[in-house]
């Protein structure tokens, strides 16, 4: 007989309000509870730290921004605690507490960026990958949420910025938005099969009580995307796969002592066996479902990465006899999961590290220093850019930008890392025993930046640089960027197109002066 399973839309919808709304929660709970610390300090550093406290329309300006996101996450801390919601309100309202984040850091960042004119400092680039990568949404809320958003800094953008930063801000945006429907998918298909087990378990008939999956079954779980299926009987500890097995696998479909199998095979990794024989402890624990990832060998000499999803099957005395399961190749997932994770690191107009990257690898690097080295950074800021671009237009200082990252790129010593941290500065982090490579390397930056033309022309492109390093891991990255920042100032205070040092590690303060 065949048994069919219908996988109702409603019940999906009910299952992913119940994971949305136990993911949202923790996620809101803990960003609430850490604005509400944030924002006080915000409103006290106003308050008592500033000269002019409420004094000026900017300070009243940014102490709004903090009331209000501090009144917002107070108000939400109070309803989600005290409050007893029905979980579709629940999901609502962590829906709307989601969009109010993502729109508040995008007024701050729209505003921040006309106080100060920090060209390229687009922080709300990162609430973009937070609430893409964190918050479990519908894709209609998620787009209009970001396209809100997306519309708002594209159109303060328009008035104030190059093309080049628009074209940036909406590729990487549109990466952000990549990595959620890469989620969303992921998690359709977790809930879809996760029912689709649980149907197959519940709907065995009488005549199926000796535990063992019919063919019908077998072959209405392999219609789903080509699965190898497979049953294992805990007392027997023998495993049996469907035909798909020996598409990808050497190994026999029917293995009995499958324990002692996996603690013998060869081909497998240990910490993959201790995967597998963690799941089957969990069958025999009576654990209803479990879902875990792991490489195995191919019969072909490569790996592959493989998901892997189990129900438990028990007797009338709840006791567990038998695992039922599908393995699934994920690879290629894997592999673009993976593409996506090295894409959101890059600035894409300049194809450098973006400002995020760069710092978090500093701060890794800070962290592991070991006895004799040093992380040295360097930063390089253009001289006098906003004039190239308004003497000879927007489209010759993204050229002349271009450029430089290409330089700073190709010059770096062996090891260094490169990113843009703002419109026209740039930093490069090199794990070293020595200044030396960075001396020479400030050299070669001068006089290699200063030979840039555009169309033929001399623009009068030039730099100024600052150089620092650190050599305990009990500092911290922002105290390595303010030293290299501070050196700079001297840089550009002596006249500028020169580097400076400044730091222990220095032995001569300027490694290149003006020609």
């Amino acid at each position: 007989m065949m048994i069919k399973f219908n996988i109702k839309k409603d019940l999906l919808n009910t299952n992913f309000v119940e994971k949305s709304v136990s993911i949202n929660r923790i996620v809101l709970r803990a960003a609430a509870v850490f604005t509400v610390i944030v924002e006080l300090i915000n409103m006290a550093r106003v308050l008592l730290l500033s000269n002019s406290g409420l004094g000026t329309l900017n300070n009243r300006i940014y102490f709004s921004f903090y009331l209000v996101y501090f009144i917002t996450s107070a108000a939400f801390l109070l309803i989600d605690f005290c409050l007893k919601l029905s979980s579709r309100i629940r999901y609502y309202i962590y829906l709307i507490s989601a969009g109010v984040i993502l729109l508040w850091h995008t007024l701050f960042n729209m505003y921040d960026i006309h106080r100060s004119d920090a060209v390229g400092n687009f922080t709300i680039i990162t609430a973009m990958a937070v609430f893409c990568s964190l918050f479990v949404m519908k894709p209609g809320y998620a787009l209009a949420a970001m396209g809100g958003s997306y519309i708002l800094f594209v159109l303060f953008l328009g008035m104030n910025f190059s093309s080049g930063e628009v074209i940036n801000f909406t590729i990487t945006a549109s990466l952000c938005l990549l990595v959620y429907f890469v989620r969303y998918k992921h998690l359709y298909i977790e809930l879809t099969q996760a029912k689709l087990l649980n149907d197959i378990r519940q709907e065995l008939s009488e005549t199926q009580r000796n535990f063992r999956l019919s063919i019908e079954q077998y072959e209405l779980i392999r219609e789903r995307d080509n699965y190898v299926t497979f049953e294992w009987d805990v007392n027997a500890d023998r495993i049996r796969f469907s035909e798909e097995w020996n598409e990808w696998f050497n190994e026999p479909k029917d293995i009995p002592h499958f324990k002692k199998f996996i603690r013998e095979i060869k081909t497998v990794k240990p910490e993959q066996k201790e995967i597998l024989l963690k799941c089957l402890e969990g069958i025999k624990n009576g654990i209803p479902f479990q879902k875990t990832e792991l490489q195995l060998p191919l019969k072909t000499g490569e790996k592959a990465w493989f998901e892997l999803r189990v129900i438990t099957q028990t007797n009338d005395q709840n006791k567990p006899v038998f695992g039922i399961g599908m393995l699934s190749d994920i690879t290629d997932q894997k592999e673009k999961i993976f593409q996506l994770e090295q894409e959101i690191q890059i600035d894409l107009f300049t194809g450098l590290l973006n400002k995020a990257a760069i710092e978090h690898y500093g701060e890794r690097t800070l962290a592991k220093l070991q006895k004799g080295e040093i992380l040295a950074a360097l930063i390089l800021d253009m001289d006098d850019f906003k004039d190239i671009n308004d003497r000879f237009g927007h489209p010759a200082g993204d050229y002349v930008l271009k450029e430089v990252a290409d330089i700073i790129q190709r010059k770096a010593p062996v090891g260094a890392k490169v990113g843009r941290i703002g419109g026209d500065e740039f930093m490069v982090l090199l794990l070293t025993d020595s200044l030396t490579p960075l001396r020479d390397y400030a050299g070669e930056l001068i006089q290699e930046v200063s030979r840039i033309r555009w169309k033929g022309k001399d623009v009068g492109v030039s730099c100024s640089i600052g150089i620092s390093a650190e050599d305990s891991s009990q500092r911290t990255y922002p105290e390595l960027y303010k030293a290299a920042d501070d050196a700079l100032y001297q840089a550009k205070r002596r006249g500028k197109n020169q580097a400076w040092c400044q730091g222990k590690h220095c032995q001569e303060k300027i490694y290149l002066d003006k020609k």
